[in-house]
């Protein structure tokens, strides 16, 4: 459960879109939540001996397809923008 759960997603849009700082520090909670309860299913998938499987259905289930790699001459690394 995240300890955010109790904020639709109306709300938490009104909050970035006026850059409310409550916006950052909920979105924080909710990442930090998601962080935890991964890396205690890896330990406990550790502990069982069963991390390989894990592995294979996480990375089917819960990744997408990579992004196409933009047209760039070779050696050139992609510039960032600052926003």
């Amino acid at each position: 459960w995240s300890p955010v759960k109790q904020y639709s997603r109306a709300y938490f849009y009104h909050l970035l879109e006026v850059r409310e700082l409550l916006a950052t520090m909920l979105l924080v909670h909710h990442n930090v939540h998601a962080y935890r309860e991964l890396f205690a299913a890896i330990r406990d998938h550790i502990q069982r001996g069963t991390f390989r499987r894990f592995a294979a259905w996480f990375l089917r289930t819960q990744t997408g397809p990579p992004p196409p790699e933009a047209e760039r001459p070779q050696g050139t690394a992609a510039k960032r923008r600052k926003t």
